[in-house]
């Protein structure tokens, strides 16, 4: 019985989404945009079993779970995580340029995301011009 007590409580373990100011990344893109000054990151919980990343707009009625800010080089609609077994998936929305995933920080991925693609605790997306997404497992309540 003890196991699947503790089986049950890894699946609804809560998940944090860590939003950061990356300079790496935007050394990597070419923006026209000016960096903002790198802080401490957002921390965002991630409710629910599909997650909207992009940027908020009154105009288009867009608000997503994840709000990218001020980073113009993300899409009001950007990407979605949807909840998998004990992990997430991320499927880029047709964004103007592009989700990227890295299994760890620092290493800057080449390539944009095609498909749904598979993401667990530790996982990176770095998207627009300077925003990277740390995926993790929150602390227990």
């Amino acid at each position: 019985m003890p196991l699947l007590a503790g089986a049950r409580s890894a699946v609804s373990a809560p998940w944090v989404a860590e939003v950061w100011v990356d300079p790496q990344w935007y050394e990597c893109q070419s923006s026209p945009d000016r960096l903002p000054a790198p802080t401490r990151p957002t921390v965002v919980e991630l409710r629910g079993s599909q997650v909207l990343i992009g940027r908020h707009s009154e105009a288009k009625a867009v608000t997503p779970h994840i709000d990218c800010g001020d980073d113009a080089g993300v899409s009001r609609r950007h990407a979605q995580l949807t909840r998998h077994g004990l992990g997430w998936v991320v499927e880029d929305l047709g964004s103007a340029n592009g989700t990227y995933v890295s299994s760890a920080i620092g290493d800057i991925p080449d390539d944009p995301i095609v498909a749904g693609h598979p993401i667990d605790t530790g996982g990176v997306l770095y998207l627009g011009s300077w925003t990277r997404i740390v995926l993790r497992r929150g602390a227990h309540s």
